[in-house]
């Protein structure tokens, strides 16, 4: 760590920028984990325009499928791999608050910069139990501990603004990963908590709105969660770098351009997923070896992705001039 416990907030909102990227798990086809790939990944990671940072442990990287070791062992692989490279954020996210805090003490041990925790996404649950759950986590490690308020039926608990704001008097509460995907809901959570903690939406659409709406003095200065960079743009084509670029010189007007290309391909192949309440990981895994990323399988209860989904995913990107 980089930073005391107490300064934890003010060093993610002074540190993390551009996009701080997912990332997935590759399997070989007995469904054992690819440690090779999982190297291979996060060199090419690395490299995409844009991504200054590394998301471990999101829904995309199936690690509700992987076992308490082999979440510890990708966490210690991918940490191994960046080198320092780049911050990273490992999720430690599960049922169970003590497992929670075993995955958090083993990440903040093998040198993660933060850990991500969703809300436990299963079972009753409540506002005072939710808060509870944070309250262990936070007693028991000192690294800084990211937030998801998502209204996504996949995870099936929304953290409101309220919460947030209760969560937010935690010191170590240092990042929130807003995915309501509700113009109003996103609005009200800037407006009561954007002032305690960065609020970042991994959706460039999302972020654009709150700058102009909320300035960037409350606005972050980074997507956090963001799988697009993956695959709405290469090398020759770079749009998420672009829009990220721009905004950061406050040119909002030169972000429209690449905002609009990033929206007209996540329309297809991200947004209508999105939309009926879940990540589509499967096609999103086969998209990205298209783009040079190990992906394999997908673990059960994931299925591959049907022949005619990845078809139109390919057919998409060639006419948008992103694979040959």
């Amino acid at each position: 760590m980089h930073y005391k416990r107490a300064a934890a907030k003010q060093w993610t909102r002074n540190t993390l920028s551009g996009y701080i990227v997912t990332t997935t798990t590759p399997f070989k086809n007995d469904l054992e984990i690819d440690y090779a790939g999982l190297r291979h990944n996060v060199d090419h990671l690395i490299g995409l325009p844009g991504a200054r940072g590394l998301y471990l442990g999101s829904v995309y990287q199936e690690f509700w499928t992987l076992t308490m070791d082999e979440r510890k062992r990708v966490t210690d692989t991918m940490i191994e791999a960046n080198a320092g490279r780049v911050p990273i954020i490992a999720g430690v996210s599960h049922t169970s608050y003590k497992d929670s805090i075993e995955l958090a003490r083993h990440a903040q041990t093998a040198g993660a910069d933060l850990v991500m925790c969703w809300p436990p996404y299963y079972g009753p649950r409540s506002a005072d139990g939710v808060f509870e759950y944070y309250q262990n986590l936070a007693n028991a490690v000192d690294i800084g501990i990211c937030v998801y308020s998502s209204t996504l039926s996949e995870l099936g608990y929304y953290i409101t603004p309220a919460e947030m704001v209760r969560l937010a008097g935690i010191d170590t509460i240092c990042l929130v990963k807003e995915a309501a995907l509700s113009l109003d809901k996103y609005s009200a959570m800037l407006a009561a908590a954007g002032h305690l903690l960065p609020i970042s939406c991994p959706l460039e659409e999302y972020h654009l709105y709150g700058l102009s709406a909320f300035g960037p003095k409350i606005m972050p200065k980074f997507l956090f969660g963001s799988s697009r960079p993956l695959y709405m743009q290469s090398k020759a084509k770079p749009h998420c770098a672009e829009f990220m670029g721009a905004i950061e010189v406050g040119d909002y007007e030169s972000a429209r351009v690449p905002l609009q290309n990033i929206v007209r391909i996540a329309n297809q192949l991200h947004s209508k997923f999105l939309a009926k309440g879940q990540h589509n990981v499967a096609l999103t895994k086969a998209i990205t070896e298209m783009f040079g990323m190990i992906g394999g399988a997908v673990r059960p209860p994931l299925y591959r992705a049907a022949s005619d989904e990845i078809q139109m995913a390919r057919a998409l990107l060639q006419s948008e001039g992103l694979l040959p």
